[in-house]
């Protein structure tokens, strides 16, 4: 089939589109791309690198050198720059981490397979050959995965793993923050739940004080002070209802005409009954804590009355965890709930961090299922930086409840999967697909370039003492940043998640076989929206 030239199809678009077609039009855009995107990440890469001040359309200030956090908030506009930054933020959502690596790994392949195509390989003997290639690099990678933990539910061990991939900006940070969430993801994990999943542990961030003060609480808590006077509940039982707490008699309208002041008031006595009554039924079934997203004061005043705590809470997320936390039912309108719409908590108390109130439901750890980090800082920005840290290594223990395998870091893999899979190809191909394999193997050298390069040391020399180390069978020699030589990454405890290297490979290979087969790139007349 013939290709549509441009003149035939830039007539039927509308005013304003683009229409690129070629090879210099289309990949050489789509590397140079890929390549600014990978000048915006390479220079935060790593425990070296430096980090972004990014300024946000709302307003606020973010100081990071998180990948992910820096692609989230760059709006781009270029499609090839949009499925590296994708792939990106879909390795950091399942993984927790090598979102760096995606984008610096993806950028060398289309580097080298620009390269390989000016010397007139074609696209599809590229693209068969790096997916050969591929397969041939993850059974590599099964051969160094090496080290395993035995037991997934050893709070120590967990502990020390998810404190290297805690921020080194704030130094003790690992200290408070890593012990704290393995024990929550431990102890989730030992509930007997099917999957572990990152939405069990959240964070509320409460502004002031120091990181060390951060607590680690088993249930829910709940930015906001209880309405009425009671302010601790202990073996609560908890009904929850969407709509306001009002007891009216009727739906429909209706006018009432008072004839005397008598009447006024006996009417006014029949309806405070009718609330009372209500709120007492209540009470006799135990119901002692009362949730709603609105309460009368007259209902404030019969509550107080029969010792039940009263929480006014509109958010639909909040009012959702507390049911998890619970195990209660969301009521649509005011009725008498069952036994089995009633929720059960150990304790709801308020509490004062500085100056905030807010309200604990605290569960037993044999039926908790859900805990909150209480995060403590002086700073917006340093609460930012834990929120990620806390949803970073729970997504990495995610990853260690699927396969707790690890692999040399410190750029030590890297090399090694470059060695083999030289040898590989000289071993077992001649011509041109050896020549293809090796151009595949030496894209893995970026990693362990921008480590060094971050660190300020000479990329030659390092370089070369990782591939003469790795020659001699020394498999686990990586990157030392602080100093001037290697290091043995199994005797300094260096290691990165299998799982996490295993997917970076296999999405940055399909990202860049996708951005290969693009022939022509169709863009639309950008609208201009208007800020109000």
């Amino acid at each position: 089939m013939s290709k549509i030239s441009p003149e035939i199809l830039t007539p039927i678009l509308q005013e304003g589109s683009k229409l690129l077609n070629g090879i210099e039009q289309v990949l050489y855009k789509n590397i140079k791309a890929c390549i600014i995107l990978k000048n915006y990440i390479s220079s935060s890469f790593g425990p070296d690198g430096l980090s972004k001040v990014i300024e946000q359309k709302i307003g606020n200030t973010l100081v990071t050198s998180d990948t992910a956090t820096i692609i989230n908030n760059l709006a781009f506009i270029h499609p090839s720059a949009k499925i590296i930054s994708l792939a990106a933020l879909s390795q950091e959502q399942e993984s927790g981490d090598s979102a760096g690596f995606v984008v610096l790994f993806a950028t060398e392949l289309l580097t080298k397979s620009y390269d390989l195509i000016k010397q007139g390989f074609s696209i599809s003997t590229i693209i068969d050959s790096f997916e050969e290639a591929l397969e041939t690099c993850l059974d590599i990678l099964e051969t160094l995965a090496e080290y395993k933990i035995s037991d997934i539910s050893d709070t120590k061990t967990i502990a020390s793993l998810l404190s290297l991939f805690v921020d080194f900006r704030y130094p003790g940070l690992d200290c408070y923050i890593a012990p704290q969430i393995a024990y929550a993801c431990v102890k989730i994990y030992s509930c007997g739940a099917k999957s572990f999943s990152t939405e069990n542990i959240r964070v509320v961030k409460i502004l002031g004080g120091n990181f060390d003060q951060t607590k680690t609480i088993m249930g829910t808590v709940i930015i906001k002070d209880t309405e009425g006077s009671v302010k601790l509940v202990k073996k609560a039982n908890v009904a929850i209802f969407l709509c306001d707490f009002i007891i009216s008699s009727t739906e429909t309208k209706n006018s009432i005409m008072f004839k005397s002041a008598q009447e006024i008031l006996s009417y006014s006595e029949d309806e405070n009954y009718n609330i009372e009554e209500k709120i007492r039924n209540m009470a006799k079934i135990g119901i002692n804590v009362i949730i709603s997203s609105g309460f009368s004061d007259i209902s404030l005043f019969y509550m107080d009355k029969y010792n039940i705590m009263a929480l006014k809470i509109q958010s639909k997320f909040d009012l959702k965890r507390i049911s998890r936390t619970c195990n209660s039912s969301l009521l649509a309108k005011i009725k008498l709930p069952n036994l089995n719409e009633i929720g059960h908590c150990e304790s709801v108390s308020v509490k004062s961090f500085g100056l905030q109130k807010v309200t604990v439901f605290q569960q037993e750890i044999s039926q908790n299922k859900i805990f909150t980090v209480v995060a403590r800082a002086n700073s917006t920005i340093i609460l930012d930086n834990i929120e990620r840290t806390i949803h970073k290594t729970t997504s990495i223990f995610k990853s260690l409840t699927r396969d707790s395998r690890f692999v040399p870091g410190a750029g030590a893999s890297e090399i090694e999967i470059y060695r083999r899979l030289t040898s590989f190809a000289n071993k077992n191909y001649n011509g041109h697909k050896n020549y293809l394999f090796q151009k595949f193997a030496e894209a893995f050298e970026i990693i362990p370039i921008t480590l060094i390069e971050n660190s300020g040391q000479s990329v030659n020399r390092i370089l070369s003492q990782l591939h003469y180390s790795h020659s001699k069978g020394y498999q686990f020699q990586g990157v030392n940043i602080n100093q001037s030589f290697v290091l043995n990454t199994k005797e300094n405890g260096i290691w990165d998640l299998f799982t996490s290297k295993y997917w970076a490979i296999r999405r940055t290979v399909d990202a860049v076989t996708t951005i290969l087969t693009t022939s022509q790139i169709i863009m639309s007349k950008q609208v201009k929206v208007e800020e109000t």
